[in-house]
């Protein structure tokens, strides 16, 4: 009886952070102050449960970066031409959410994150969701098939600009696929999924991550359905660190479906 009571209580703990940290992000990007006053009380109830309490410093740290770098965006950089540096400078500064983040680890003693390291290329993940599905492969066979996929999907819009095009945007496809991969895979998969995977184990900081990774795309001109798209793109990325035990592989997906996002005009036109 005490174990499912403690189990129930793991559950509405986990889900109630979830809906914390998503509704958290949603509204640092639609401004609404009174919400965020209502979400700042829930906070501070929340972190006089001891076991809540190392979760809301965390997704507190994460907001004062979100804050951060939104207003870098929205009064610093907002005019500069031409688009592709504009674009640039907005991947630059998610350096404002590592920041925070990385206070939180230094106060606490905590190593930067937990899946710095090479990967295990030769790990079995499941098919087709990685943690869960009906055959296994090795992880470095599943990256190359799903990269492959997503090649195949965005080869008709690539065709359809043309290789003037391709010419004309390679040095920012570069940049932008480094850059944006990098930084937010540190954020995401690396400081965040190593701090959530302390507390709330794998499974649910994966969810958590990638919920608040697909809603953190509505502030990059995606619609709240798009974003649903990104949060399952998260789940991916999310379940190869883990499986792996490093970002490394989720560098390199996210990398490609990055080029491929410029290349097909979807990123700069």
């Amino acid at each position: 009886m005490k174990e499912a009571l403690l189990l129930h209580s793991t559950v509405l703990r986990n889900i109630a952070s979830l809906f914390l940290f998503g509704i958290l992000i949603i509204i640092l990007q639609t401004n609404h102050y009174l919400l965020m006053s209502v979400w700042g009380i829930c906070a501070w109830l929340f972190f006089f449960n001891k076991s809540m309490r190392f979760f809301i410093l965390t997704t507190t740290a994460f907001g004062i970066g979100f804050f951060l770098y939104g207003y870098v965006n929205s009064h610093w950089i907002t005019h500069l031409n031409p688009e592709g540096l504009l674009i640039i400078l907005n991947r630059l500064s998610l350096i404002f959410l590592i920041l925070p983040l990385t206070a939180i680890s230094l106060i606490y003693k905590l190593p930067f994150m937990r899946y710095w390291q090479s990967p295990q290329w030769g790990e079995l993940v499941r098919v087709p969701f990685i943690l869960s599905g009906f055959h296994h492969t090795k992880v470095s066979v599943f990256l190359s098939i799903a990269m492959m996929i997503n090649l195949i999907a965005f080869m008709p819009f690539i065709v359809n600009n043309g290789w003037a095009y391709i010419q004309e945007i390679w040095w920012f496809m570069l940049i932008f696929s480094i850059i944006n991969s990098v930084l937010e895979e540190i954020i995401w998969r690396g400081m965040l999924l190593s701090r959530f995977s302390e507390h709330f184990g794998n499974r649910w900081a994966i969810m958590i991550t990638s919920i608040g990774f697909g809603l953190q795309h509505y502030s990059l001109g995606f619609s709240w359905g798009g974003c649903l798209v990104f949060t399952l793109g998260g789940l991916f990325f999310g379940a190869i660190t883990v499986k792996s035990k490093s970002i490394i592989p989720a560098v390199i997906w996210h990398m490609s479906i990055n080029a491929l996002m410029v290349l097909s005009g979807m990123i700069v036109k």
